[in-house]
Parts: structure tokens; sequence; C-alpha cells
């Protein structure tokens, strides 16, 4: 373990340079191919999320005894209309829940529309959708649904996210240069390394003031030095970056590290996704491949796509303390390593009322050995844990 250091000083900074100009630091840039200026989402973008799609996954299966086996509560005729998370469709789980629902509830028919995850929960929210499945509800997600029923939303886990498969909700990674001598970072370090001062951050769609949702500029890390890195690397500036700031990654790191902020660092380096004039897509995760492997003073929040020999991955310890965590198929699925992530169905329920009981039954299944076989047969997806179930379950009652 690298042991912290306290903040150096300007002064000592600008000394540790010996008066070099920081310019000269820079990294090189490298072009880019060009932008075509044209909406990626107009172009075929499911080929382009089925073909990452097809990289990664596991063959693993878990012991899941200790989740229970899904029985009816009773026979039940109808639909289900679920909107939102196109990766149910983009590979089979979709398919696989519908077609083991059948088994137990003959009179249910399940209908998808999944053209993007981001119409959820306002397809909840319009009365078109008696569940919606997404990543992490957004701040605007929820000020939509809280402005038309004037109650909170009902979120209910539904699946892990994946290990190392781009867009099915892949845990998060940071990474360094290969030449860094830096092997594991804090999620506290990671705040002052990609955040700034603050004056609070949204829990949901509650705003707090207190510490550590907002915090002073003393917790800032600018330089290498104060993530107790010696020698060349002490005084040299720490580049920040990763995807678009209003991508759905980086809404979920800033929930997860920057306290729901979205207080970024000033010369945050953000890289999306564009359309180059031959019609390919140019992936955010590509970009960044090439920006670390240039910049030898990168720090970057990256995909399971990014991941190259120019490149090493940091082992995180959680905001409260505890052992640094790697990222592997294990920790992930057993949720020890902090940045994981999870997909969520999200339903209005009025409080004090019943779950709708079609819903109840097919969330049920979701979450009972049967739904979650589903998902490990798949292998993109991990499947939920006995206690997360256990958690999901009592919202139900």
């Amino acid at each position: 373990m690298i042991p912290p250091m306290k903040t150096i000083p300007a002064l000592v900074f600008l000394a540790v340079l010996g008066g070099a100009s920081l310019w000269a630091e820079e990294p090189k840039k490298t072009e880019e191919p060009k932008n075509a200026g044209v909406s990626i989402w107009t172009q075929n973008v499911s080929g382009f999320r089925k073909e990452h799609g097809s990289v990664g996954g596991y063959t693993k299966r878990w012991d899941l005894s200790d989740l229970p086996h899904y029985v009816p509560k009773q026979q039940l005729t109808g639909v289900i209309r679920i909107w939102g998370n196109n990766y149910l469709t983009d590979g089979p789980l979709g398919g696989y829940w519908v077609e083991a629902f059948k088994k137990f509830q003959p009179g249910l028919t399940i209908e998808y529309h999944l053209p993007t995850g981001t119409i959820a929960v306002s397809a909840v929210a319009a009365g078109i959708a008696d569940l919606g499945m997404n990543y992490k509800a957004t701040l605007s997600d929820r000020l939509i649904f809280e402005q038309v029923f004037h109650h909170p939303l009902t979120e209910i886990t539904a699946v892990t996210g994946s290990y190392d498969v781009y867009g099915w909700g892949p845990a998060g990674m940071v990474v360094v240069h290969r030449d860094n001598p830096l092997t594991q970072i804090s999620v506290k370090q990671l705040d002052g390394v990609f955040g700034s001062a603050r004056l609070g951050g949204y829990a949901g769609s509650v705003w707090h003031t207190e510490y550590p949702y907002a915090r002073g500029p003393e917790e800032n890390i600018r330089t290498w030095g104060q993530l107790g890195l010696t020698g060349e690397w002490a005084g040299r500036p720490v580049h920040a970056g990763g995807q678009n700031l209003s991508s759905g990654a980086m809404l979920q790191f800033s929930n997860e590290v920057l306290m729901g902020s979205l207080q970024f660092v000033d010369g945050y380096q953000a890289y999306t996704n564009y359309i180059t004039p031959d019609g390919k897509i140019n992936s955010w995760s590509v970009q960044v491949r090439r920006a670390v492997a240039r910049d030898k003073y990168s720090m970057f929040y990256a995909s399971p796509s990014t991941l190259s020999p120019d490149m090493k991955e940091l082992a995180i310890q959680a905001r409260e303390g505890g052992p640094f965590v790697p990222r592997t198929l294990e920790t992930v699925r057993d949720n020890s390593y902090p940045l994981t992530h999870h997909s969520y169905f999200y339903l209005n329920r009025e409080p004090g009322k019943p779950v709708d009981p079609k819903v109840e039954e097919f969330l049920r299944f979701v979450l009972s050995q049967e739904g979650q076989d589903c998902v490990q047969r798949e292998g993109r997806y991990l499947p939920l844990t006995g206690a997360i179930v256990r958690e999901q379950l009592k919202k139900l009652e």
C-alpha cells in the first residue's frame, strides 16, 4: 500500500517542477478520426451494441440456493408492459424471462417496449408502462415522476451489472498508464482527483449540504505526490478524464464518487461516441485507450473495451475504508468491488397501497432462483446475491 501524503502547497509544487513549464508535460495530441456531425442515435446503434455485447461474458454458474424458488401466490391473466432497457432484447435475457415465467403464469403476457433505458421512468410516469427498467434513475427521472405523483419511485434491483461486457452495466474501472507505480486508490481519493470543492450533492432527489456531500478544496488531489508517489512523479499533475459528463456512466460515477454533485475537476478530458464520415462509431472507450497510452500522467474512468497493454487497472477501497478490492468476476458479483453497478425495475406504488398483483408476481419471479438462473444462463449481467434479493422482496410487502 502506498501511504498517503499531505497536499503539496502551490509554491512547493512549482519548486518541484524546477520552474519548468506545465505545458511541457501536457500529453501530445493524436489526431482522432473526423466527426461527421450526425447523431449516433440515428445510425445502427443496435448493431454496435450487439457487436460489443459479444465480447466478454462468463460461463460460470453460481449456487443460487440462498434465493427463494418462485411459487405463484395466484394465477393471473393480463399483460405486463415493460419499457426501457434495450439490453434485455439486445441479448437473450428478455426472452429467457418470458419463456420461464410463462411456465408458471400462462395467463400473463410480457409486452416489451425497449428502445432505450432512458425512457423507462418517463413511461412509468406517463402511465404506459407497468415497469420501467434502466440503470440508476437520474435526478430528471425522479423529478418527472415526483411532479406527476408527488411520491417517490419504487426501485427494485433486478440484476448486477456485468464484469466485462460493454453496455450491460459493467462495473466502473479506473486506469492509469502502465508505467505509473500506483496500484490502488480509495473512493475518497478518487473524489479528490476527479472532483472539486462543492456546496452539496444529491441522494436521489434530495439535496444534501452536510459532509461529504459538501466539502472544501483541501481535499482536492491535483498531483501524484498527493497519492503517495515520489521522485519524478511527486509534483506532476494528474490528468483526469473519462466519458462525457452527460453519459449514464459518468452520472453513476458522480453518484458513487462525487456524492451526486456533478462537480468535476477543471480540465477533465471528456470523450464520447461519434460517427465518422465512413459511418463508423469512434467509441469513447477507444479514444480513452489512445489518450492513456500517450499520457503517462493520466488517470481515466474507463470501460472494459478500453483495456490494453498500455494501461493498468487500480484496485479500489470503499469510501468508508476496508481492503483495496480488485475488479474480478467474483468481487463484482458479491458487490465487494466498490464501483459495482446494477439495473433496476421502477414502478409506481402509492404509499400504503399494495403492488399491482401482476407486477408483484413478475418481480418475485425475477428475484427467484428461476429468474436469476436466466441471468447467469445469458452470461452477461450477473445474478443477485441472497442478501440483495431479501432486501428487494421486503419492498414488495
